[in-house]
């Protein structure tokens, strides 16, 4: 299994519209066959920051899965919302 752990810090404004953003995305990914978990949490002090953590089979699940539309739209969609670029580890 491979855990992804990455880390959005989004303008104050913009959280809701974040979480909003994110929703479909998170809603599908958990359904795509190699998908083990997927979550997405606000920071306990800061909730603009935002952590998705994914657990995988493997590494052609996370293909399959960032090749996704619902992956897709939201990766085309997310940095004018961000004050900086995301953390992906």
């Amino acid at each position: 299994m491979i855990t992804i752990i990455a880390i959005f810090e989004t303008k104050p404004e913009c959280a809701e519209a974040f979480k909003d953003l994110a929703a479909p995305c998170v809603e599908a990914s958990r359904k795509e066959e190699g998908n083990v978990s997927y979550g997405l949490y606000t920071g306990k002090e800061d909730k603009s920051k935002f952590f998705f953590v994914e657990v995988w089979k493997d590494d052609e699940a996370i293909e399959t899965h960032n090749a996704s539309a619902h992956f897709q739209a939201f990766a085309g969609a997310f940095m004018p919302l961000c004050a900086k670029a995301p953390i992906i580890e």
